[in-house]
């Protein structure tokens, strides 16, 4: 279940810039650095069936971290993550459209 209690507006799944796909959640106001990004990908893990401990992979916290990038396994497949305050957003990514319809249903039915 998604426990941060943070309301955020899922975007489409789009093509990511990068290469691949990316689905991206908006979260809280642009550069509020108070937004628990870390504690709401914590809930994402979770609601995929990992463990928040193991299977999510992030740099050590910074104070004003912003421009995030970590990964997440999810399955056999790892997810590309990204997170930042300057625009409020948090990028789940990777190469399969199909594997991210996955993750969005998960969350989807995790948030309610």
């Amino acid at each position: 279940m998604i426990k941060s209690r943070l309301s955020f507006e899922m975007q489409p799944i789009e093509p990511d810039p990068q290469g691949g796909w990316q689905l991206v959640l908006s979260v809280g106001d642009p550069f509020d650095y108070t937004t628990p990004f870390r504690a709401l990908l914590g809930d994402v893990a979770e609601a995929l069936g990992q463990d928040r401990q193991t299977d999510l992979e992030l740099p050590p916290y910074e104070v004003g971290e912003d421009f995030v990038e970590g990964t997440l396994r999810f399955g056999s497949t790892s997810l590309r993550v990204y997170y930042e305050h300057s625009l409020s957003y948090l990028a789940l990514m990777s190469d399969s459209e199909g594997t991210l319809q996955d993750v969005a249903d998960r969350i989807q039915r995790s948030a309610k």
